[in-house]
């Protein structure tokens, strides 16, 4: 029972910022015109590198997502000071990571975890232009199933009319596509957080971690093997200051690893040179390293600001947040469905590409009266759809939803 009050107080502390990050994502997600991120960021030189930055830092984009938008920047024109600053700042920060940062850690290392992210991300940015001298790739045009692709997960302005559209578009971005993306590590962030808070009782760790390089060197060795995204890993950072971290070394984990992973690493030393991902991981480490000293120097009673509160100290709205963010968290499950009517249908998506894909592609089928869909398989790019709807109603169907289909015969 202390373990479930441990989970449970986790994730009520973070679920009222959550929710409010999640309903920001889903507005900027209705309101920036698509298409307009590729158009400002082409181009070189210093100005690409902070657009880069001040766009990135509020996107709410994992680092499965980010790499195909990354090469979708490229390929229209991004210099390669840009795309790295949009690859490190993206996956580090968010609307729904600065939210959930402010509820657990309080409102100053969400602000420095903010300036960090846009500082750190302009200074590798700059490097890599005055290192390579990269000149703008010649737009030209992309091929569809990189368009599609690189779409998932950048905002598109929504063409519905009327306030209820627009409301369900948020309510569908924020609380749907990002949500479920967050799904897997948020959890696995809460139960490694809660769990902690549980195991080790409150500053437990302070004879561990009392030195903090140490504690930043564990931290650096943890964030690569222990990848958890931006918001995940908050929930997993302050129950280690609550029980005695330093919260220099919690802002190396919290920075360190979402833009570090090896889908980055390979996209940047493949695509924008050697020397370029010399300098992204040099700065991304050593400035987290730098700015966490510093933190601990200017800021030594932080460790006691954090804390797992007690399940009984937790006000009526926290529960109620809570409540509402696992219920919107699972709402996509689904019961077994009786057996499948009619022939079954196998049709080609050559543009999905991650998870999203797989619950647009899900939901434009389902729209289809008489459909069942059976399976929609990211790694074959295949949807398996039973039941009485015809082929040509289905693939009408993932047409206005973005993503055409060829039908397979067998």
């Amino acid at each position: 029972m202390e373990l479930i009050d441990a989970l449970w107080s986790t994730l009520a502390q973070i679920a009222p910022y959550l929710l409010l990050g999640l309903f920001i994502s889903g507005l900027l997600h209705v309101l920036v015109p698509a298409g307009w991120i590729a158009k400002t960021l082409a181009g070189t030189g210093p100005s690409a590198v902070v657009k880069a930055a001040l766009i990135g830092i509020p996107m709410p984009l994992c680092s499965c997502a980010v790499v195909p938008v990354a090469e979708h920047l490229r390929r229209d024109g991004a210099g390669k000071g840009a795309t790295a600053t949009f690859l490190a700042t993206t996956p580090s920060t968010g609307v729904d990571s600065a939210a959930a940062t402010w509820g657990m850690l309080g409102p100053l290392f969400s602000l420095i975890r903010l300036g960090y992210a846009f500082v750190s991300g302009v200074l590798l940015g700059w490097l890599i232009d005055a290192a390579t001298k990269s000149d703008p790739t010649p737009a030209r045009p992309v091929e569809p199933e990189i368009v599609e692709e690189a779409s998932c997960g950048l905002p598109s302005h929504s063409h519905r009319k009327g306030v209820v559209h627009l409301a369900k578009d948020v309510f569908e971005h924020g609380f749907g596509d990002i949500l479920f993306s967050l799904r897997k590590w948020l959890l696995i962030g809460i139960g490694i957080g809660g769990f902690l808070s549980w195991l080790v009782p409150f500053g437990g760790l302070g004879s561990w971690v009392a030195n903090p390089l140490l504690a930043y060197a564990a931290m650096l060795l943890a964030s690569g093997p222990l990848y958890v995204c931006a918001t995940g890993s908050i929930p997993i950072a302050a129950s280690l200051v609550a029980n005695g971290m330093s919260p220099g070394a919690a802002l190396v984990f919290l920075t360190v690893g979402p833009a570090t992973n090896t889908t980055t690493l390979g996209f940047i030393g493949s695509k924008l040179g050697k020397k370029s991902l010399v300098i992204y991981l040099a700065v991304v480490v050593l400035s987290s390293i730098g700015v966490g000293a510093i933190i601990d120097v200017v800021g030594a009673s932080w460790h006691t600001s954090a804390s797992i509160p007690c399940h009984t100290s937790l006000a009526w709205w926290e529960h109620a947040a809570a409540g509402i963010l696992l219920v919107l968290m699972f709402r996509d499950l689904r019961f077994p469905k009786s057996k499948t009517k009619g022939a079954t249908l196998k049709i080609s998506i050559p543009s999905i590409s991650c998870g999203n894909c797989v619950r647009h592609v899900t939901r434009a089928l389902e729209s289809v009266p008489g459909a069942q869909v059976q399976s929609v398989e990211v790694a074959t790019k295949i949807a398996m759809v039973g039941g009485t709807a015809s082929s040509a109603d289905l693939l009408a169907a993932l047409d206005r939803d973005g993503y055409p289909g060829k039908l397979l015969e067998g």
